[in-house]
């Protein structure tokens, strides 16, 4: 499988999709940080946290694909979430800092790498190995998916229509088998099974129910949805 020619055009949204996600975080107090997100058991600032940690570790799976040196991207899950908890309940100003650090890092990192590296197997923390390129579609998942967690008023209506293609693409590394196709009415996106039925919507609606964020009642299917396997 090679790199996508789009691999460019991912590399340059990824600092727009940064700042918008600041501009959110700069209209927060710092009680607001502390209050509970949209993702169960988290506050915006175990949200904003984990987007600034992931930075990190996709660094480091960045810094295998160019030396060829395995690097995992967290040293344990458990110093995984004890950097989230440890980080959650920091001020705005914090947090800014280190969302805007994580990605300076990790863009010095992506332009450091040779394009054939690209290819590079690099392991994703949950063992599967897949090529380098994709940390980028992992990256702009990361912003954007969380951006809507936080809860603040942020949709997948929100992000541009070709990126929701890409990270629909993107979803799906995560949903194989599934016995049933897709379909994107509004972009033409889609998944098809020979033979099979298809679920159809709105590339938003269809992204937010494939990552677990909707319950799919706006999505058009012959039948009772099915149903999915836990996002991961």
């Amino acid at each position: 499988m090679s790199h996508p020619p789009l691999l460019g055009r991912l590399i340059e949204t990824v600092p727009s999709a940064t700042d918008d996600l600041l501009v959110t975080v700069r209209r927060l107090s710092d009680d607001e940080v502390r209050r509970p997100s949209a993702l169960p058991g988290w506050s915006v600032g175990h949200v904003l946290t984990h987007i600034a940690r992931n930075a990190d570790a996709l660094t480091n799976l960045t810094n295998w694909a160019r030396t060829s040196v395995p690097t995992p991207a967290y040293s344990s899950p458990e110093s995984r979430n004890a950097d989230i908890e440890a980080g959650a309940a920091r001020p705005v100003a914090a947090q800014l800092a280190d969302l805007a650090g994580g990605t300076a890092k990790f863009l010095q990192a992506v332009a450091e790498v040779p394009d054939a590296n690209w290819e590079t197997e690099v392991s994703w923390p949950n063992g599967k190995g897949r090529p380098a390129w994709m940390i980028l579609p992992a990256r702009l998942t990361e912003l954007e998916v969380h951006h809507v967690d936080l809860g603040l008023g942020r949709t997948f209506a929100d992000v541009e229509p070709w990126l929701r293609d890409v990270l629909l693409d993107y979803a799906m590394t995560n949903r194989p088998g599934l016995g049933f196709g897709l379909r994107a009415d509004d972009t033409g996106w889609a998944r098809d099974e020979p033979g099979a039925r298809i679920v159809s919507g709105d590339s938003a609606a269809l992204l937010g129910w494939l990552l677990g964020r909707a319950d799919g009642t706006d999505l058009t299917y012959d039948g009772e949805l099915p149903s999915l396997p836990a996002w991961g």
